[in-house]
């Protein structure tokens, strides 16, 4: 108890960080309720995202965002490959300013993984995809211990992350749990514990440039374990994590994210900072018509999660592309995940040179294009000038 109230002596203590991120709807009256806003120390006043003189006026309080999911990864029954969590992360954090070149001012990463895509033929990896198949079968991502404590690897690389994005002037979503490994929890309480574990590591490191996601897809019910204990129990959990945050004095929003039918039940509404959705799946038609349904919301609405085709064609990147516009201009941002280049093992976070797609391309080489233009599409949003 001693060093848990002396680490947050030291977090009050420790100077602001260069960026500290909420929304309209915590500031209250006289803010855009549906906005995103930062400010980079206590002095300075409370302004929309994209507001600076190098954004498109109509990318104000927006927040264009890429799931990299496995920026943190380390499967530690992972023996087909070798595999350096350490360079893996150090991967993104170069990766950082080619984003935000491009107006993607967050990226989403996962204390316990999401679906490395192992596949023999892909990746010469046999394995599913959660830690109920065992060692062999399944793989083992995560942050925390069964008993709900931290691993010290994990977060010396989700420090990093923080910071280089902190100097950067970008924010992290951090999704706390992912249906594929809470298994490996002792206990329900050990799911409590972690939780409460990871925010107050946060707050004494006085880490502001962060959106939680308590629970990735929290509404897909049979893949959790516990007989489905965190969705049961999402709102207990959504009150906890936040509490913790306002006792520290900290703005940080708390939200849980949707499956990809982009439900939002009024009691997790009412419990949540953000509407995170995920798209994954869903036509243009029907992403629109949500967004129009979520229109009223008094508080953000932005997808972190969109997958609208796994193979990168030409017809898939024409998907992305209005997936893209529908939440740009209809809700408060949208979220890329490139599966074949950073969510399916081995991660890939830098595109390449090439910004065109053509079918007939090598698959390799058409990966990296696709990833290229949906970014420089977000660039054609949000920025004035296209960038280098």
């Amino acid at each position: 108890m001693r060093k848990h109230l002396i680490a947050l002596l030291l977090a009050a203590a420790a100077p602001l960080s260069a960026v500290e991120i909420t929304t309209g709807a915590i500031l209250g009256r006289g803010y855009d309720q549906r906005a995103f806003y930062v400010r980079s120390s206590r002095s300075a006043a409370w302004q929309k995202t994209c507001a600076g003189p190098e954004y498109r006026p109509e990318a104000a309080g927006k927040l264009m965002n890429l799931r990299l999911a496995q920026a943190l990864f380390d499967d530690e029954w992972l023996t087909e490959h070798s595999f350096d969590p350490d360079a893996n992360t150090r991967a993104v954090i170069d990766a950082l300013d080619f984003y935000k070149r491009h107006g993607v001012l967050m990226v989403n990463v996962s204390l316990q993984g999401g679906n490395p895509g192992y596949e023999a033929a892909i990746n010469g990896i046999a394995r599913e995809n959660g830690y109920k198949f065992g060692p062999g079968k399944g793989l083992h991502v995560s942050a925390f211990r069964p008993d709900g404590s931290l691993k010290p690897q994990w977060l010396n690389r989700l420090e990093r992350l923080l910071r280089a994005a902190d100097r950067r002037g970008m924010v992290v979503n951090i999704m706390y749990f992912y249906q594929g490994q809470d298994e490996l929890f002792e206990s329900t309480r050990a799911i409590h514990r972690a939780a409460h574990n990871i925010t107050d590591w946060l707050i004494a490191g006085n880490h502001r440039n962060i959106i939680i996601d308590v629970a990735n897809e929290y509404d897909i019910g049979p893949r959790w374990d516990f007989d489905q204990y965190i969705p049961r129990h999402i709102i207990p959990l959504i009150d906890e994590v936040r509490d913790r945050f306002q006792k520290a004095r900290l703005l940080v929003p708390v939200a849980v994210s949707s499956g990809g039918r982009m439900r939002y039940p009024q009691s997790v509404l009412g419990q949540s900072d953000i509407v995170l959705l995920h798209g994954n799946g869903r036509s243009p038609e029907e992403k629109l018509r949500r967004a129009r349904e979520l229109a009223s919301v008094s508080r953000p609405v932005l997808m972190n999660e969109d997958d609208n085709g796994r193979e990168t064609t030409q017809a898939n990147l024409r998907l992305e592309i209005a997936s893209c516009d529908i939440f740009f201009q209809h809700a408060a941002g949208w979220g890329y995940m490139p599966w074949a280049q950073a969510q399916r093992f081995p991660f890939r976070y830098l595109p390449g040179a090439e910004a065109t797609v053509r079918d007939e391309m090598d698959v390799a080489q058409r990966d990296m294009a696709y990833f290229h233009a949906v970014l420089d599409h977000i660039a054609s949003l949000v920025m004035k000038r296209p960038p280098d």
